[in-house]
């Protein structure tokens, strides 16, 4: 009968051996006395006797005592009586984890922007393709015509289309105007094209009447406070009315796009410039549903172009390509020209996992280090617990116990740690990082990590510890010397990394120092730049020009489509005598430019004194230009040039010094400055002595021109600035990093100084004897790791080397690396004295001791 057999053998399991046999006499009597055992009724009742046995008072007693396996009462007072050292082990995890929290969360939220559209692999963007000199590159807008000929053209493999317009405006509610810069207006087929989500309104209607406008929530808290905002109407730049339809939600994660406002782009349809090829100012997205149709459609783009584009490529001499990119690269692709799209830097979110990773090196060798250090202290304690029948695993278990619980710990302080001071990180860094804790995805990633640390920090010393011979260490002849090779090389990897990071910081620093004072070829201080944005400064742009020159403070006022450092658009030029058309940036612009931004003429003369009406003027050329045209200045001077397309001519008057009206990311280009009409930007020259009174004067003069629109204006020297923001963002990390991972550097070194001048106590005590001072003991136990951060610093150079050489190739303009030689010796040179001071402290204290006792203790 499969009952007894089944239930002794849980006895067995379960009760006390001396308890046993009585036990199982008294339920086979029990069995026996059953009338029908094979009853359901006499077999609960027999399983209730079964398990009225199982109780604590019969229970098996353990034959170890706690000190042979994995105790928590013991693993706590295992820390308390090293404390120095758990307090030391601690801060180091802790510090190490809050950073790793921190990235993690940043370059988390980097890496799933765009994920939260349903279609995502589906949807295309669609990207013009120009050409410089056999060169392609990339353009990020596109016209309004391309989304009907797509899908007109290709009705099978592109699903649909959906286009946005991401631009700024001012936005007027009743008395209330502000001049936002996230607008977007989009097709009407926009929510359900993409995913971002309503709160108010369906994807399908909202867009239903042309002049609708969407909301985000902040955005309708700003504007109507407490009112429902549905039906209410906005006024954009004093012309279009939108009434609210719908309200956003907050967005799931990152976009490309960022918008706090989607307008209905039909509203556009009236004018002209909406249905013209050539007018590009739109993203354009195509849905297509499988990668294998998406190369199909664009291996036939070239007939696509040929068949809309085909007379205007004949009559410019160049063409136009077109290309497909997924949606899920373009945040990352930030190669496009003229793209209104958000991106980030992969290369930043590379940086920043190293950082990351290596931080947690750091932390994880320090408890290595210190681990092997307290094991001098630890060793008897070992070798009584063997001696008492404590087995490998049970200690290795008890050792792997302490880092479980310091790790725990650390998790629970860094994550509090990391809350508190989210707002001051996010400040410095310059960012806009959110703890998500309840993301899914945390979990396993504070699972792997937690896994990852225990190995890499705890496994190490647990299997030394619990390996040790306990007949050595009760006789006094144990030897921890055997792992040195081992315990040095964490030191060095240790510098190496810091050391990385510390001359990274320095070179980083210094390209941008060289990118702040590289002489840009213009006068950039005291310029103020203020947009023209509205109708009224657009109609009396000339009576603010001329009102203002009559001030005193002002002494230079230009009017240009683009500014230095930004936008400069690209046409085709055909000039008298070169036999190719040539493709060249852009500048329209009046005669007071060169003036406003001191730019010298080398060649010929500025614009006529007068005023241009229309296109048609003079061109000046910089010496990049003159020099792909193949001609002389002298003899370009005069020379009649054509802008094929633009159906006018104009003549070279002048030509310029190069200079860099782009970022330093990029070469000199060729420049065509031509005189025009049409500007998009005042730039206004003050005396720098008085600032505060030009500055007054022209907001002045903008409030009294354009009453019902707020000024939109910056400073010229702060806008070039910003060209580096994200540069100036990778600085801080690696200052704050590499501070802190010399300070955990130097935590190991601790422990290993601790260690090393545990075992040489009696070597100091002799050496005190014979008349060696102090300062003698403390330089030798100091040569041994200088010797170590040397070796550091040697295999930290090229590392450093490669590294800074693939993140400078990002600059047309950079420093060279090897010229700057001293700051990588200023790297290793911090490392040593940093370390060399740590090294001293817990030297000192052991070269202090009185010999006898030194002597006394070995």
């Amino acid at each position: 009968m499969p009952e007894p057999a089944f239930s002794l053998k849980l006895i067995h399991l379960w009760c006390r051996h001396d308890l046993y046999e009585e036990i199982e006499g008294n339920l086979l009597e029990y069995l026996h006395q059953q009338e029908s055992p094979q009853k359901l009724r006499s077999k609960l009742s027999y399983w209730k006797q079964v398990i009225s046995y199982i109780r604590p008072s019969t229970f098996r007693k353990s034959q170890n005592t706690s000190m042979f396996h994995f105790n928590p009462k013991l693993t706590l007072r295992n820390l308390w009586n090293h404390r120095t050292t758990s307090a030391i082990n601690l801060g180091g995890f802790s510090l190490g984890l809050l950073c790793v929290f921190y990235l993690y969360f940043y370059v988390s939220s980097e890496l799933k922007t765009d994920a939260f559209h349903s279609k995502k692999e589906d949807i295309y963007r669609v990207l013009r393709v120009g050409e410089v000199k056999g060169v392609p590159y990339k353009i990020g807008v596109t016209s309004g015509p391309y989304a009907e000929g797509l899908r007109t053209d290709y009705p099978g493999a592109i699903k649909s289309t959906s286009r946005v317009m991401l631009d700024g405006g001012f936005v007027q509610y009743g008395d209330n105007i502000f001049n936002e810069d996230r607008l977007a207006f989009v097709d009407n087929n926009f929510f359900e094209f993409f995913s971002f989500p309503l709160k108010e309104g369906a994807p399908s209607t909202v867009f239903s009447n042309p002049n609708s406008v969407v909301v985000s929530k902040e955005m309708a808290k700003k504007y109507f406070g407490d009112k429902d905002p549905i039906g209410e109407v906005l006024l954009v730049d004093d012309e279009f009315e939108f009434m609210v339809s719908g309200i956003m939600e907050e967005f799931p994660g990152k976009s490309h796009m960022q918008f706090d406002m989607a307008f209905s782009l039909e509203i556009f349809n009236q004018f002209d410039w909406f249905h013209n090829w050539w007018n590009n100012s739109l993203i354009t997205y195509a849905l297509i549903e499988t990668p294998e149709e998406a190369a199909k459609v664009e291996a036939t783009f070239v007939q696509f172009m040929d068949k809309y584009f085909g007379e205007d490529f004949k009559a410019s001499g160049s063409r136009v390509g077109l290309m497909l990119e997924p949606m899920t690269d373009t945040y990352f692709n930030n190669d496009a020209r003229y793209d209104p799209a958000f991106h980030g830097n992969i290369n930043t979110i590379y940086i920043l996992i190293m950082v990351a990773v290596a931080i947690m090196f750091i932390a994880s060798f320090n408890y290595v280090n210190l681990s092997v250090a307290q094991s001098f202290k630890r060793s008897k304690e070992v070798g009584v617990r063997k001696m008492l029948g404590g087995t490998g695993f049970r200690l290795t278990m008890q050792f792997l116990g302490e880092v479980i619980l310091l790790v725990l710990m650390s998790m629970s302080l860094a994550v509090l740690f990391a809350t508190l001071l989210l707002p001051y990180l996010n400040a410095y860094f310059g960012l806009d990082v959110e703890l998500v804790w309840s993301d899914p995805a945390i979990i396993y990633f504070l699972g792997g990590l937690f896994i990852v640390t225990i190995l890499l920090a705890g496994l190490y010393p647990a299997l030394q510890m619990s390996g040790l011979q306990p007949l050595k260490i009760l006789r006094g002849r144990l030897n921890l010397s055997s792992n040195s090779i081992l315990r040095k090389s964490l030191v060095v990897g240790q510098f190496v990394i810091s050391i990385f990071l510390i001359a990274a910081t320095l070179l980083v620093s210094k390209q941008l120092d060289f990118l702040n004072s590289k002489d840009l070829g213009f006068n950039q201080e005291a310029v103020l730049m203020v947009s023209i944005n509205n109708s009224d400064m657009r109609e009396n742009i000339e009576s603010f020009k001329t009102e203002l020159q009559n001030s005193s403070s002002i002494q230079s006022i230009s009017l240009m489509s683009g500014e230095p450092g930004g936008f400069h658009d690209a046409s085709s030029f055909l000039i008298d005598g070169v036999p190719e058309t040539h493709r060249m940036r852009t500048l329209f612009t009046d005669h007071n430019y060169l003036q406003t931004f001191d730019i010298a003429l080398t060649e010929g003369n500025n614009f006529q004194d007068i005023e241009v009406e229309g296109l048609n003027g003079g061109i000046i050329f910089n010496k990049t230009a003159v020099a792909e045209l193949g001609i002389s200045p002298e003899d370009l001077i005069g020379r009649r040039v054509e802008m094929p397309g633009w159906d006018v001519e104009r003549t070279v008057v002048g030509v310029v010094d190069d200079f860099h009206f782009q970022s330093l990311h990029n070469k000199i280009e060729p420049l065509a400055i031509i005189q025009s009409g049409r500007p998009r930007i005042v730039a206004i020259k003050m005396d720098s002595r008085n600032l505060d009174d030009g500055l007054a004067q022209v907001i002045e003069s903008y409030e009294r021109i354009s009453p019902s629109f707020p000024i939109s204006y910056s400073f010229l020297d702060e806008r070039l600035y910003s060209l580096y923001e994200g540069e100036e963002k990778q600085s801080h990390v690696f200052t704050v990093f590499s501070g802190i991972s010399i300070f955990l550097a130097c935590l190991g070194v601790l422990g290993l100084t601790s260690y090393s001048a545990r075992q040489r106590q009696k070597e100091f005590g002799i050496r005190k004897v014979l008349g060696a001072s102090i300062s003698s003991i403390i330089g030798l136990i100091s040569t041994e790791f200088l010797l170590l951060i040397s070796i550091s610093s040697i295999l930290a150079i090229p590392i450093v080397v490669y590294f800074l050489s693939e993140w400078l190739t990002g600059f047309a303009y950079r420093i060279d690396l090897m010229s700057n030689w001293p700051l990588f010796l200023l790297s290793g040179a911090g490392a040593a004295i940093v370390a060399w001071f740590t090294i001293s402290l817990m030297t000192y204290r052991a070269a202090i001791l009185k010999p006898t006792e030194s002597i006394r203790r070995e």
